[in-house]
């Protein structure tokens, strides 16, 4: 963080995710960092000025890094030699990433856009409008390197730090404020007036709140199991109602029922027509599957199979398959039954 003489800086921190501020000065030039409960107000006002002796080399620029408020006023007045005064230009850079030129406030006439320039000397003023990092740019034009002096003068707004609730300074390096869990806390940075343009060089942390990160990571976690789990319980519920329940009764058949198949010899006259019984029910019936008159008398060899009566069998024999109607195996030779 860059930041000027006489400054004051507002920086806003949740105590819910932040600490500790931390602010560290390199050059132990005395920073104080104030904490407030409430925002204070932008109501004091402080003067500051510098001289200093510039060389600034040909086609080349000089600069300096200030931190200020809205309402500030910056002043200046260059002495150089005349002849070289017309090829200096002065400018206002606003922001860091985002470059804005300002342009000056004549300070005698309101009708020309450049600075008014003297025998010796050439002055501007630059009204700041929001809080903001601004970068004071002199830039030499001419082809050979300037002598000038420069004289500068600012009115910077400042903070009311009258009502902080806690303070404390770099002179001995780094200085920390603790904030208190679990407001809205308003850090005040502020620089002494010494009018140094060599640059405050600071480094501003934030120590974050380990808690209340941990606590924000297992909510998230607690959701997204309960969202699984309700994925899953629906998809459970879809199962079940889709699944019939069959209900058991005093009637109901241990064994479960065998599908019934077409039988031997018979024809399906279309998808919606009843099967008629299946060859091994009429296995079962002992009738012959061909005639369906006579009761099965005979077997057939090899298969065993005992499927029709002892007539149909030879015409079987006498036939050109010789095939069982049961398993279409070779029929080698028929046996007859005889009971007692």
């Amino acid at each position: 963080m860059v930041i000027g003489p006489s400054s004051s800086r507002l920086v806003t921190a949740s105590s819910v995710f932040v600490q500790q501020v931390q602010v560290t000065d390199i050059d132990r030039k005395g920073v104080f960092l104030y904490s407030f409960s409430e925002k204070p107000e932008l109501s004091s006002e402080t003067n500051w000025s510098s001289s200093n002796y510039l060389i600034i080399g040909s086609y080349s620029r000089k600069g300096f890094s200030f931190w200020l408020n809205k309402g500030s006023r910056i002043k200046l007045r260059l002495e150089a030699q005349t002849k070289t005064l017309n090829q200096i230009e002065i400018v206002t850079i606003k922001g860091e990433k985002r470059f804005e030129t300002l342009l000056p406030k004549l300070t005698t006439s309101t009708n020309t856009l450049v600075p008014n320039e003297p025998i010796n000397g050439k002055e501007a003023e630059f009204i700041i409008e929001e809080d903001d990092k601004y970068y004071l740019d002199i830039i030499n034009t001419n082809s050979r390197s300037i002598i000038m002096t420069l004289n500068l003068n600012v009115s910077s707004k400042m903070y009311d730090i009258s009502k902080a609730n806690d303070k404390c300074s770099t002179r001995t390096g780094s200085c920390q404020l603790r904030l208190l869990f679990p407001s809205t806390h308003y850090v005040i940075l502020t620089t002494p007036n010494n009018g140094d343009l060599g640059g405050w060089y600071l480094e501003l942390s934030f120590v974050a709140r380990v808690v209340t990160y941990i606590a924000i990571l297992g909510f998230i976690t607690i959701i997204i199991l309960i969202i699984i789990k309700y994925l899953g319980t629906c998809d459970a519920e879809n199962t079940t109602t889709d699944t019939a329940v069959e209900e058991i009764n005093e009637t109901h058949p241990i064994l479960p029922e065998k599908p019934s198949r077409y039988t031997y010899g018979t024809v399906e006259d279309d998808e919606e027509s009843v099967a008629s019984s299946s060859s091994e029910e009429l296995y079962d019936a002992k009738l012959c599957v061909i005639c369906y008159d006579d009761q099965r008398n005979c077997f057939f060899v090899p298969c065993g199979h005992c499927a029709t009566c002892y007539d149909c069998a030879q015409r079987i024999m006498e036939g050109e398959s010789k095939v069982c109607p049961i398993c279409r195996r070779l029929i080698h030779k028929v046996r007859r039954l005889f009971s007692s």
